[in-house]
């Protein structure tokens, strides 16, 4: 081989090399820079957005804690309804008392001042009872000082037997006028007493600064 022959082969040989290195640094460039990987590929799946949920804790316990904190308030709204009832109840009770004690009251003036006449004369030909009589004057006395009345009256008469009781209330020195029903008033007290309802007939005269009872527990 020549020499000419053997230039051009090395030539060839470096030109060939030169350009294979461009082409690998173009490729390396293009494959870094250009290509980005792509979301793998699945067969019937297609890529959507994906959408964010927001949890809103406060609301959601106060929504389930409500319930349980208006449970007290409902118990204790049920127990004072039903101690209100109660109450109602009993004022009922003690109304029908009362009426019942003035329906059974209820009687002729000409009945009445018999009945009352009679019962004065009883009193006086009754022996006394002293355990019984004792019980029952204590029991007026204790009232008159319990019954929270805007004035006390002064009791001058308390005269009990066997069956029937004799009580005068007067109005107390100092004490220029009574309040309005003053009388009626403690009537009405009295009708509500546990131990008056012993009574089954009473009788009264009242004037502006006396009130006179007798009572007896037979009819």
């Amino acid at each position: 081989m020549s020499k000419l022959s053997l230039g051009l082969v090395v030539a060839a040989s470096f030109l060939c090399g030169a350009a294979a290195m461009s082409f690998y640094q173009s490729f390396s460039a293009t494959t870094t820079s250009d290509i980005e990987p792509a979301a793998p590929s699945v067969a019937g799946y297609e890529p959507h957005e994906t959408s964010s949920v927001s949890i809103k804790k406060p609301e959601t316990m106060s929504a389930q804690n409500e319930p349980l904190n208006k449970a007290p308030i409902e118990s204790a709204t049920a127990t004072e309804l039903v101690q209100q009832i109660e109450e109602l109840q009993q004022q009922v009770a003690n109304q029908q008392t009362i009426i019942a004690s003035y329906k059974a009251a209820v009687v002729s003036p000409q009945q009445i001042n018999s009945r009352t006449e009679a019962l004065y004369s009883l009193l006086e030909e009754q022996a006394r009872d002293e355990a019984w009589a004792y019980q029952t004057e204590t029991a007026m006395a204790d009232f008159l000082i319990m019954a929270d009345l805007p004035v006390q009256p002064d009791m001058t008469v308390a005269n009990c037997k066997t069956s029937v009781c004799e009580f005068k209330l007067q109005q107390p020195e100092g004490v220029d006028s009574l309040p309005a029903h003053y009388w009626r008033n403690i009537s009405d007290k009295l009708m509500e007493q546990g131990w008056w309802k012993q009574f089954k007939y009473s009788s009264s005269t009242s004037s502006d600064d006396t009130l006179s009872i007798i009572v007896s527990t037979e009819q």
